[in-house]
């Protein structure tokens, strides 16, 4: 593991992934980031490049070739370069080779930078296109938050408080992962969901019209707040393991799960980048623990 610190925050990072795996707040020694027991969820906070979610029967169309990749593709398993490293900011990154372009045919340099401002985390995506010609690609976060954050508190004690107030549709998924094509119209009305194990009985919570660039995973019953904010990821999952895990992914994404038996070619995929010859793509999120 390799950190990055400042007065108030630690924060480690591991080279295979370029994976966030710990945000530890000085003030009271709280680890802020899922611990990644298999029993669980084996994951800390991977990075979903260049697919978000499951695709039919492990393959994908690219005009009259088809290629493999397995759900939300292969960077979360790759060793990461390090770029450059200073005390509070560290830049990783993965590019293109002749194992990757066997399942995905572009050439490109995927950079992560996180970097801490007194106590928020801020981890940018950066997508490079090495080509003269146009790439296509998915890209999402993935970051697990202990939940709860307090002794002696539970899991529906808490709640999500979302930035400003919402009117959204949730997108529904297949039990195998997938997107039926239908929505749950107006799923989500005001600003807060409340956190119980039920709600990930039918997989994520996906949305793709939030108003919303942030929100607070909060109890009214004490304890800190954790506020996970975004930018340039219009689509959002909101999810956990359905087995009584304590905690919870806050997951903004550019592109989601198949529809099932829709078999798009990659170009028309719902929410994929297209990114021209010689340019760059940059998304973020944000991590800030907010002591009571």
């Amino acid at each position: 593991m390799i950190s990055i610190e400042n007065e108030y925050i630690k924060v480690g990072i591991l080279e295979y992934g370029a994976e966030l795996c710990s945000y530890i707040d000085k003030q009271n020694k709280r680890e802020v980031i899922w611990n990644g027991d298999s029993k669980y969820w084996k994951r800390h906070s991977p990075i979903l490049f260049p697919l978000v979610g499951k695709i039919e029967n492990g393959q994908y169309k690219l005009g009259k070739k088809t290629y493999h990749l397995s759900a939300h593709g292969f960077a979360r398993d790759k060793k990461f370069e390090i770029i450059s490293k200073t005390n509070e900011s560290i830049i990783l990154e993965l590019k293109a080779n002749k194992e990757t372009i066997k399942n995905y045919p572009f050439k490109f340099k995927l950079q992560v930078i996180l970097s801490l401002q007194l106590k928020q985390l801020t981890v940018t995506y950066k997508v490079i296109n090495e080509t003269e010609t146009d790439i296509y690609f998915c890209l999402g976060a993935h970051p697990g938050i202990n939940v709860p954050t307090k002794d002696g508190l539970k899991y529906k004690d808490y709640k999500l408080t979302f930035e400003k107030e919402e009117k959204s549709d949730r997108h529904l998924l297949t039990s195998d992962g997938f997107r039926t094509g239908d929505v749950s119209k107006n799923w989500l009305i005001g600003n807060t969901i409340n956190l119980k194990e039920d709600l990930f009985k039918d997989d994520a919570l996906i949305f793709d019209d939030l108003k919303s660039k942030s929100l607070i995973i909060e109890s009214n019953k004490g304890g800190d707040k954790v506020k996970v904010g975004w930018n340039n990821f219009p689509d959002m999952g909101i999810w956990k393991s359905y087995n009584n895990s304590t905690f919870i992914c806050i997951e903004p994404w550019n592109g989601m799960a198949d529809q099932a038996g829709l078999y798009n070619d990659f170009k028309n995929k719902k929410g994929v980048v297209k990114l021209s010859g010689k340019s760059e793509f940059e998304c973020s999120f944000t991590i800030e623990n907010l002591i009571q």
